[in-house]
Formats: structure tokens, C-alpha cells, sequence
């Protein structure tokens, strides 16, 4: 299996071997979050606020 990582520094490509905890990792996490849908489970308000709370 390839995982590929982007980042505005870069872009990693990771081989690893596919394993049955990678595939059932993979398969409950796209049935809690389905693909494309990922930003709707952000509360942006709260990630921001926690964010200006650092600076």
C-alpha cells in the first residue's frame, strides 16, 4: 500500500505492507468519516480559538 503525505513543504511516499489492522483501520475510519466529508466533522470556531489561544 502506498500513503502519500503533502504538506506546502513537501511530499512524502510511504510504501508499507498491507496488513488485515491497516485494512480494518482504514474501513471503520471511512465509515465514521466518509471520504470528502472531513471538514465537516471540523468545529472551526473551536480549532481557531484554540489556535489564537497558543499565540
Amino acid at each position: 500500500m502506498y500513503l502519500v503525505l503533502r504538506s506546502p513543504a513537501g511530499t512524502a511516499l510511504l510504501e508499507v505492507p498491507v496488513r488485515e489492522d491497516v485494512r480494518t483501520f482504514l474501513e471503520n475510519t471511512e465509515a465514521l468519516v466518509p471520504r470528502g466529508t472531513e471538514s465537516g466533522h471540523i468545529d472551526w470556531n473551536l480549532e481557531l480559538a484554540n489556535l489564537f489561544a497558543k499565540s
